[in-house]
């Protein structure tokens, strides 16, 4: 018993590493994401992800008061049916306006659960019914539009906001949907090496502990 405990003990600093980075993996910043790109002959605002609003903060009330919206001068994108009366807001910080002159209000329809992004008002607008971690999925939609017809002038990410108080992130990109994350190579290796680590001390316990014959 004493030649296990010892052997168990060497084997735990190795085993320490890879476990760490996986546990380091599920702790993934959550993000919003709005995605503006042309489909079927259409102008399309797509939203999804989801957060965490634990420890963020309130900043007054709003409301977008139209069902589907984007206003470059003020970072407005508001998708999802608007309940029609303000609410509390939370606390944002980042850009005050997108590029080019785009103004573009009612959306021809929405879906979904109502949101509202007003980056000069540092404001950002969920259902009042959501709840932290809960997923985010919205859209609006402006038929018989482009992107140029619109005003939108550059594509790519054009701009990152900040949820005040937390470590959470909203992100908006102009062009193809952004794609989802894949695991990198790093968060792949460390699983392997986990496995691999996980499989030699099963055989390391296993193996019939051999002790020299005794005169």
């Amino acid at each position: 018993m004493p030649q296990f405990a010892r052997r168990c003990k060497r084997l735990a600093p190795l085993l320490a590493a890879p476990a760490a980075l996986l546990l380091s993996q599920g702790q993934a910043k959550a993000v919003l994401t709005y995605n503006i790109f042309e489909s079927g002959g259409n102008v399309v605002v797509q939203t999804n992800g989801s957060l965490n609003l634990t420890g963020s903060q309130t900043n007054g009330s709003n409301y977008c008061a139209s069902n589907g919206a984007i206003i470059s001068s003020a970072a407005v994108i508001c998708t999802g049916t608007d309940p029609g009366s303000p609410r509390n807001a939370l606390r944002i910080s980042g850009p005050s306006n997108f590029n080019g002159p785009v103004s573009r209000f009612p959306a021809t329809s929405v879906s979904g659960m109502f949101t509202l992004l007003y980056g000069q008002a540092n404001q950002l607008i969920l259902h009042p019914a959501y709840i932290s971690n809960a997923p985010i999925v919205s859209s609006a939609t402006f038929n018989g539009k482009t992107l140029a017809g619109l005003g939108f002038t550059t594509t790519g990410l054009i701009g990152t906001w900040s949820l005040t108080g937390t470590s959470e992130t909203i992100k908006v990109f102009i062009g193809n949907p952004a794609s989802a994350a894949v695991p990198g190579p790093l968060p792949l290796l460390g699983a392997g090496a986990a496995f691999g680590w996980s499989r030699r001390l099963r055989k390391r316990i296993a193996a019939p502990l051999i002790t020299p014959p005794q005169a």
